[in-house]
């Protein structure tokens, strides 16, 4: 998938790191003293895809494991 960098934003730092930065290690590290924060418009798309409804099973994507069945309910103790 290709690199939407519009999405986000290098800055510099004043004072206080943002609640919103992105932690990067490695090539993608900004730098000391930089930090990278999602763009209005990033926000807005996860927003966005968050209130999708996924509520029901989507029949053409095939899952890697089935489901998981829920516990069966515990048995009363014998007295």
């Amino acid at each position: 998938m290709p690199a939407y960098k519009f999405f986000y934003e290098k800055r510099r730092v004043g004072g206080e790191q943002s609640a919103d930065a992105i932690n990067l290690r490695g090539e993608g590290a900004p730098g000391e003293g930089w930090e990278i924060v999602p763009t209005y418009d990033a926000k807005c798309l996860v927003a966005y895809l968050m209130s999708l409804n996924q509520s029901h099973p989507l029949n053409e994507v095939k899952s890697a494991a089935p489901p998981a069945a829920s516990p069966a309910p515990a048995k009363p103790a014998a007295k």
